[in-house]
């Protein structure tokens, strides 16, 4: 039986999985455990519902697309979770260091975070498949089978799947940590957490093109179908739903799944204690680095163009170091980046169909690359890069510790516009940096020098426009200012994402696509862009002078208490 300190211990590291210093420091963990579990269970409850005018009528490879969604969506939603969770699936370094020094031993402290670990995952699992597993099972039980083993069959395969993807995510997280030096881990640990969303993210945006030909994939193209790995699970579903109707590769794809979440089961419990006792040493002997000189060439370059106050350089170097150090942001980035890189291999893959003369109902698909959709690379991840940065820009750091700016830069001084400009400089080289990888990738792909030349325009134009459209009038220093209740701009926000996101995408491939054809238009492109930014650039000086007005969440909190010594605050 757990003891009163093992359950006190369980407790806290349960609300650190909710805890978020970016969001709130007396959060109510009640709140947020609900609210995350409501969001995690919406989905699968409204599919349950929409697919009740669907049946009896369903037909048997729709019947199976439906299936594969439920499996897919459990699959998805468990890896997600656990990766947004990333670096809660261990203790940090404070929690070593703030609970080792007391009377505690350290099996205790494993196993309370054990407890707490399997808990919010088993409260996600239940929470993602609940009211599907209740009412799909009522619709798809034909006369001839049993309720119960429906659901018995739907559960077994939900569960497995989204256990598989939660402990193969656990599993990878402890692999890195046990294997790789402190050096590499800080910032290989980003990078996979930013590819493990993506691919989850992938994987559901691929569902209407693998639900529409799973007759192909489990009958003509069986090892392809092996690559995906939410199919193994359906491959179950199938198997113990109903042998002999099933599809020749449900039985391979069954011992896969088997097979697979066993070998997950195990990875991960045995890399969890070696994963647990190599961050114990980490965090009692501390992160040894050797501090490099800024003085190379591409800080001096920076300093020499686009840096050339000290505040500017100042601020600068605190969102690097923020971004670079605080695993909150670097959890939002990889999540927004992760999104990006899922719509842009959406894009850009797709199933071509090659006719099998001796089994015409099973074709053979094999994947290729859409020559139109890598149009969309540069909008699609520049995208999502400046709104991953922005949303990471409004949370704050520590609102106790943010006096050093409002008394070196009060809003008054010549200095505090250019240096919360330094932002916009700050996202500008990320989007110039996406922008240097997708003209590598179609060089290597032998693009044309003029469709580079069209590529290389909109690269740059969309890096000048994006941060000052998402960036628009705001004067303040990222992370520095507090999230006031009730500034969510709801329907901004929605236009973004929904009106403003694809309008962007769809116009940018279509000029693209216009340029190649019509070459006299580059020179009217480049114009165009040219005038936009100046327009955003005056729009945003105005606003900042206080000429035109500004957005809600640009209004914070009173400054700080100056006692009117400074210069600026003096009658």
């Amino acid at each position: 039986m757990p003891t009163q300190t093992t359950r006190i211990l369980t407790a806290h590291f349960f609300r650190r999985f909710f805890d978020n210093d970016t969001l709130s420091a007396n959060g109510d963990t009640q709140t947020s455990v609900l609210r995350a579990l409501i969001i995690t269970a919406v989905p699968g409850l409204m599919t349950a519902f929409w697919l009740q005018t669907h049946y009896p009528h369903r037909s048997l490879w729709g019947i199976a697309a439906d299936r594969y969604f439920f499996v897919l969506y459990a699959f998805v939603a468990m890896g997600a979770i656990t990766a947004f969770e990333w670096d809660m699936l261990f203790p940090d370094r404070a929690d070593f260091l703030i609970l080792l020094p007391l009377p505690l031993k350290s099996r205790e402290l494993f196993y309370a975070k054990g407890r707490a670990l399997l808990t919010f995952l088993g409260l996600f699992l239940v929470a993602s498949n609940l009211f599907a597993l209740i009412l799909y099972p009522g619709l798809s039980t034909t006369r001839d089978e049993y309720y119960v083993h429906t659901v018995a069959v739907h559960a077994i395969a939900v569960f497995t799947a989204g256990i598989f993807a939660a402990f193969s995510m656990l599993a990878i997280k402890g692999l890195s940590i046990a294997l790789l030096p402190d050096n590499i881990l800080r910032w290989f640990s980003p990078l996979l957490q930013c590819f493990a969303m993506a691919g989850l993210v992938l994987l559901m945006l691929l569902f209407p093109l693998v639900g529409g030909h799973l007759q192909s994939l489990l009958e003509g193209s069986p090892s392809l179908a092996r690559c995906f790995p939410p199919l193994w699970f359906l491959g179950l579903y199938e198997h113990l739903n109903n042998p002999a109707a099933a599809s020749p590769a449900s039985a391979s794809l069954a011992a896969i799944a088997l097979i697979a979440i066993a070998v997950a089961f195990l990875v991960a419990l045995a890399l969890y204690p070696l994963a647990w006792s190599r961050q114990k040493k980490r965090a009692l002997e501390g992160a040894s680095s050797v501090r490099r000189s800024s003085r190379h060439f591409f800080s001096n370059l920076l300093h020499r163009t686009l840096l050339r106050h000290p505040e500017q350089r100042a601020v600068f170097q605190f969102l690097s170091q923020t971004i670079t150090r605080n695993t909150h942001y670097q959890a939002y980035i990889a999540t927004y980046a992760g999104v990006g890189l899922a719509m842009a291999f959406t894009c850009i893959l797709t199933f071509h169909t090659t006719h099998n003369p001796a089994r015409p109902l099973a074709d053979t698909l094999t994947i290729a690359l859409d020559t139109t959709g890598l149009h969309a690379l540069l909008p699609l991840l520049l995208f999502w890069l400046v709104a991953g940065l922005k949303t990471a820009f409004a949370f704050p750091v520590d609102m106790l510790a943010r006096w050093v700016f409002p008394i070196n830069l009060p809003p008054t001084s010549p200095m505090a516009l250019p240096a919360a400009k330094s932002a916009k400089t700050w996202v500008r080289l990320g989007c110039a940096a996406i922008t240097a990888v997708v003209l590598a990738l179609l060089l290597a792909i032998h693009w044309s020098w003029w469709g580079l030349a069209i590529q290389t325009t909109w690269g740059a134009g969309l890096t000048l426009l994006l941060p000052d459209l998402f960036f628009l009038g705001r004067t303040h220093i990222p992370f520095t200012s507090p999230r006031l209740p009730g500034r969510t701009n709801l329907p901004l926000t929605l236009v973004t994402y929904t009106a403003f996101f694809p309008l962007l995408v769809l116009s940018t491939v279509q000029a693209e696509l216009h340029t190649e054809s019509h070459g006299a238009t580059f020179l009217w492109t480049s114009i165009t862009m040219i005038t936009a930014y100046l327009i955003l650039r005056a729009i945003g000086t105005l606003t900042q002078r206080g000429i035109l007005g500004g957005f809600p969440d640009d209004e914070t909190e009173d400054g700080s208490q100056t006692l009117g010594l400074l210069p600026s605050t003096q009658s």
